[in-house]
């Protein structure tokens, strides 16, 4: 059991571009107050290479991968080659702007490099509360409704916490792709106040089961009007995870969806997979399966197919749909967006709209949670 304390993760080591390959990025610091250091290839401190930069703040360094190590440019000029490089703020305010792969970003904190396996790996050093700020605007920012953003930040708050040794063994905590979070940049675009009032509003809150362990906080972007049992997608059961009706999400956002495939390869797909002829007897099953309710399988002479494999062999948007014919192509007609479990991102926004507080909306869509503060949990 590892108990936190106020002085104890808050600052979290976050993978950025973990989805590329980065041979080469550039970092402009915003300004002249941070340390430029050299480590070693495990992390640790070989020697300060500037201490509170004394030139322009607004020229850029060039850092590229050259074999096993890497060089360090500042514009024309060369200031040598590293095990690795670790750009330092003197506050967890300080900025910086990177740009990787011609993707510009701008994130809080400091910013470490080191080469792995050939290529980059670049990981930010940043406070707790700046990278769920973060994530909130990477994952939800586009509507400002302030209770669904105090409900996003205290799951990314949970998430975060949760998993900080996911990645332990390669030298950071998370990733920023769909992996972990998406934490783009730090929260600047355009509900950049509100996001951070929700997180400041939310300060230190976690979501617990009634154990006190932290909660799985996942989330989709529309359930179709209702969620997911968690054992429906992943294999194991999660009692705060369980199937509901989500009214909420009825004809908002992302709730409803159409797609034509060719009926038959629609069909022979399905022969297929269930390893029958592709008859008329296996057209007419499909053709009238319906989902009143949310469903697990799709069921055929006692076999039965999950529908997630279904989904994701289809590309579908969901797996809360039906089928019809339409002259040479099936149209499966569906509801919802994502697996479904956990918080409906549409739903929330739909409830914060209708006045619901942030902890209404997490009651709404996780059974037996409480908030608590960080400080005070002990987590596994």
């Amino acid at each position: 059991m590892l108990a936190f304390t106020k002085a104890e993760a808050l600052d979290l080591k976050v993978r950025l571009y973990s989805d590329q390959a980065i041979q080469r990025f550039l970092i402009t610091p915003d300004s002249a107050k941070f340390k430029l250091l050299a480590l070693h290839s495990d992390g640790s401190v070989l020697d300060t290479i500037y201490d509170i930069y004394p030139k322009d703040p607004s020229r850029t360094f060039v850092v590229s991968v050259k074999g096993k190590r890497l060089q360090l440019k500042l514009g024309d000029e060369s200031l040598g080659e590293f095990e690795g490089l670790y750009f330092e703020g003197v506050d967890s305010l300080h900025q910086f702007r990177i740009t990787a792969n011609k993707r510009n970003r701008s994130y809080f904190g400091g910013v470490r490099a080191l080469v792995r396996g050939g290529q980059m790996q670049i990981v930010n050093i940043v406070n707790l509360e700046h990278y769920v700020a973060g994530v909130v605007e990477s994952e939800a920012g586009h509507v400002p409704e302030l209770e669904f953003f105090k409900a996003q930040a205290v799951l990314a708050r949970t998430f975060a916490l949760r998993n900080l040794g996911k990645h332990e063994a390669e030298g950071y905590n998370l990733k920023d792709d769909v992996s972990s979070q998406v934490y783009f940049s730090k929260a600047h675009y355009t509900h950049r106040d509100l996001i951070l009032k929700a997180v400041a509003a939310t300060h230190d809150t976690i979501l617990v089961n009634k154990d006190c362990s932290l909660v799985l906080s996942v989330f989709h972007a529309n359930s179709g009007g209702m969620t997911v049992n968690s054992e429906d997608v992943w294999l194991k059961p999660v009692p705060e995870l369980k199937s509901k009706i989500d009214s909420f999400s009825i004809g908002v956002g992302s709730y409803s969806w159409e797609k034509r495939i060719n009926s038959q390869r629609f069909f022979s797909y399905f022969a297929r997979m269930f390893g029958v002829k592709n008859d008329a007897e296996l057209q007419k099953a499909l053709l009238n399966f319906e989902q009143k309710e949310r469903q697990k399988n799709f069921t055929y002479k006692g076999k039965s197919l999950k529908l997630t494999t279904v989904r994701h062999d289809f590309k579908l948007r969901s797996t809360y749909f039906t089928v019809e014919l339409d002259g040479e192509d099936v149209l499966l007609k569906g509801k919802g967006f994502g697996h479904g479990v956990g918080l409906s991102q549409d739903g929330a926004i739909e409830m914060s709209k209708r006045g619901y507080s942030y902890k209404s909306i997490l009651s709404q869509y996780f059974f037996e949670v409480e908030l608590e503060n960080k400080d005070h949990i002990l987590v596994n």
